[in-house]
């Protein structure tokens, strides 16, 4: 069964029309999703991406949960939905590092606030977590590579709390012990920024900044010694990072911020080729370098331009440099959205990044080509709730040669009471909407007439291609809207002076309450203005009205509800 991660919804029967988990096209075919909150957390930030051997995404990033407790978390897709865990709960939070080994199992290296960088590796069952020394200290950022043994490499900045002085430190593992070693002590504040990559030989290089000097630095072990050589001069703010990546012949190439410009330097064999890939000015931050098959670099980063930050992409086609901005503002004050790269085996790119807006904290992943190399790319799907029924509509696009043969809709009502883990709902029954294979011409419609009011629905959308084969377009859910228009409770009955009316509003728009005598005669009435959905509290006097029995109506549009009410003094 072949699984697409896409868009899906759940709606509850309200009148109104929701896209959840939808996809962007944009300027050249990219594709970008909005991670559901409900799986990812209400404050995910500062991701990094490693696509496994089927080319499915897995990331690692920090959430501050609703009761400000800190987290590492963990995210896949695993062909069918996003999974997610918690991998370790922490003080702080600055930064999470992902790898996967030959199991295409997860190692992350993070650093849990200021103090040491810590390491985390999934064995098959269990996280597990170590320090990786708490002497040390390191400020904000660390970076893993795994070697060909899929064996931990490490490295960070560590201060020197008695002196003030920073050094670079590269860790690894000797059993189950970590050995650490100062690999540059020779400012008082040199190791920021650092990135770690490994050639064929397993030799570690390591890129990063000097602050004192201004400068980018380049350090690696020939097998007997650490080698330091100079990149480039008058560089920007160390805090904007490097990134670093070794081609098939050994040679390293790094990208990094000079001048608020984005540049890259790679090594020729004889000296440091240096390029300004982007000089837009308020670019080139929180860069993530990777090489393609053909030994070309591909670069993201973040770009700001008031009053909005933006993802960039950048690579080189092998007589220029092609740079593309993804359309997808960051309102971030003072920080820059964090973004993380990599490439399938297509060499088509994904990048992962956080994003701030409107106090909002989201986790978006941005592809282009066909979608984790399956066949179906859905671009749209959506609901319009009536009052009986629910309207689906969606969009998709199809790679070359594929057909498809129709679709399957399933459903299921989702219980409002809240799950303890996002993911104990994937157990829910779903119930097949449609009696036969849904077809038809693209775009495509079908409306599901069996459906109750007040409740809310989740559905899940099947491509069935023409070899039989499926792509599911995974799940997500959103928080239910009031029942039918009703009204719910009137108090004190009988009354003597002031009647309380609570009613439920699926819907926006004037609501009218009437009393009526027995004859027919409108005794009371009030008119309100509703301008959203949900629960409504009114009062209506009763005060000056004769003993007896009345009828209270409410209406709004052509919805209406009665109760009996006695009035006595």
């Amino acid at each position: 069964m072949r699984n697409l991660p896409k868009t899906a919804f759940a709606v509850t029967i309200a009148g109104l029309a929701l896209v959840l988990w939808a996809h962007i096209s944009i300027a050249g075919e990219w594709h970008i999703e909005t991670l559901n909150p409900d799986v990812v957390g209400d404050r995910p930030s500062m991701p990094s991406l490693a696509l496994d051997s089927q080319g499915l995404p897995h990331m690692s990033y920090i959430n501050l949960s609703p009761d400000y407790e800190t987290q590492l978390r963990y995210i896949f897709w695993n062909g069918q939905e996003w999974q997610a865990s918690v991998v370790d709960v922490l003080d702080e939070g600055y930064d999470s590092h992902i790898k996967l080994d030959s199991l295409d199992r997860p190692h992350i290296s993070y650093c849990p606030g200021q103090s040491d960088i810590k390491y985390a590796y999934f064995d098959g069952e269990l996280w597990i977590w170590e320090w990786v020394n708490p002497v040390l200290y390191s400020f904000y950022k660390s970076s893993l590579a795994l070697d060909s043994q899929d064996s931990p490499r490490i490295t960070f900045n560590s201060p020197d709390w008695d002196t003030g002085c920073t050094s670079l430190v590269y860790a690894y593992k000797q059993g189950s012990d970590w050995i650490n070693q100062k690999v540059d002590d020779s400012s008082y504040s040199v190791g920021y920024g650092s990135c770690i990559a490994l050639d064929a030989e397993d030799h570690p290089h390591i890129s990063y900044y000097d602050d004192v000097n201004h400068t980018t630095k380049y350090a690696h072990w020939t097998g007997s010694e650490w080698e330091i050589s100079l990149v480039d001069e008058a560089v920007s703010d160390s805090f904007y990072g490097t990134s670093i990546a070794i081609d098939q012949q050994g040679n390293p190439h790094i990208s990094y911020c000079k001048n608020y410009n984005l540049c890259y330097a790679h090594w020729d064999g004889k000296g440091w080729d240096i390029q300004v890939v982007d000089d837009a000015q308020n670019t080139g931050y929180s860069s993530s370098l990777v090489i393609d098959s053909q030994g070309r670099p591909h670069i993201s980063y973040a770009y700001y331009q008031s009053p909005n930050h933006y993802i960039k992409y950048a690579y080189f086609d092998g007589a220029s440099w092609e740079i593309e901005t993804l359309v997808k503002q960051c309102d971030y004050n003072d920080s820059w959205p964090i973004n993380s790269l990599a490439l399938n085996c297509a060499d088509q790119p994904y990048i992962a990044f956080d994003e701030f807006i409107n106090g909002q904290w989201s986790l978006n992943l941005a592809w282009q080509g066909d979608g984790f190399g399956l066949a179906v790319n859905l671009l749209c799907f959506t609901a319009t709730a009536q009052e009986d029924s629910i309207t689906l509509n969606w969009q998709v696009e199809t790679t070359e040669g594929e057909q498809i043969a129709g679709f399957n809709l399933y459903r299921h009502n989702i219980v409002t009471e809240s799950y303890s883990s996002p993911l104990q709902k994937q157990d829910a029954d779903w119930t097949k909407v449609n009696p036969s294979l849904i077809t038809g011409q693209n775009p495509y419609a079908y409306t599901d007439s069996a459906v109750e009011p007040g409740k809310t629905y989740e559905y899940r959308l099947e491509a069935v291609l023409a070899d039989e084969s499926t792509e599911i377009l995974g799940t997500a859910c959103c928080a239910p809207t009031p029942p039918a228009f009703a009204i719910t409770k009137v108090y004190p009955n009988p009354a003597s002076d002031v009647l309380n009316i609570a009613l439920t509003l699926p819907q926006t728009g004037n609501v009218t309450l009437e009393l009526y005598d027995l004859t027919g005669r409108v005794v009371a009435s009030k008119d309100i203005q509703v301008i959203s959905a949900g629960e409504l509290s009114e009062q209506l006097d009763v005060g000056g009205l004769a003993n007896g029995v009345y009828t209270l109506r409410a209406t709004q549009m052509n919805l209406s509800a009665s109760e009996r009410v006695v009035v006595v003094r």
